[in-house]
């Protein structure tokens, strides 16, 4: 997907304002060789300030992008660096599923999201000296009938404690999913398609000479 700027990337410095392992895998599934630097931007948006969780989502990938960016410039040229920052969120109708607190709170999100569908924002901000390109994917996860002791022992595993939505999909959380309509990558954390799309854009629109 990135062939048509292969030739061009060797050329800018990228950088991935995360410390996620999920996204940093990801990063590294496309060939791109992207530096980690996890940002220190404040996720503390007040959600009423925007009309659509997309806004949010965005303002907030926005956030880590631009702190990323400020940082990593102060100290030298930024001609040719590229920061890309992503946040994702998943929603239950009107109520943001965010990082479970405590094993019971896992629970609780896991018991609600049973027999039923969620849906995965994830924002994606690329900057770069010239401006800006930032989108959000969505995916619809449809979560099978889970029984008291699958949660239970889903939540014992731990791997849903440090998830939005108290899941992964890309983990044994994924045995609790039965469909998933959108890139299942949207799900991960980095929309990996529409990514591709836009760094393909800002190579050859935006930072072309």
């Amino acid at each position: 997907m990135l062939a048509p700027i292969k030739h061009v990337l060797g050329n800018y410095r990228i950088v991935l304002a995360s410390g996620s392992p999920r996204r940093q895998e990801l990063v590294k599934m496309l060939g791109l060789n992207a530096e980690l630097c996890p940002s220190t931007f404040e996720e503390n948006l007040n959600l009423e300030d925007f009309k659509e969780f997309s806004d949010y989502i965005e303002a907030t990938a926005l956030g880590k992008a631009e702190e990323v960016f400020s940082r990593l410039s102060s100290s030298g040229d930024n001609k040719n660096l590229v920061v890309i920052a992503a946040d994702t969120m998943v929603t239950l109708g009107k109520e943001i599923y965010g990082k479970p607190k405590d094993a019971a709170d896992a629970i609780r999100m896991l018991t609600n999201l049973s027999g039923t569908s969620n849906r995965v924002f994830s924002g994606v901000v690329l900057k770069h000296a010239n401006g800006v390109r930032k989108f959000t994917d969505t995916a619809d996860v449809y979560f099978g009938h889970l029984l008291p002791e699958q949660i239970q022992s889903y939540v014992d595993s731990r791997d849903p404690l440090d998830k939005a939505g108290a899941y992964g999909v890309q983990g044994p959380g994924g045995a609790l999913i039965h469909r998933i309509d959108g890139d299942f990558y949207c799900v991960m954390g980095l929309p990996l398609h529409r990514l591709c799309c836009e760094l393909n854009k800002l190579f050859l629109e935006d930072l072309s000479p």
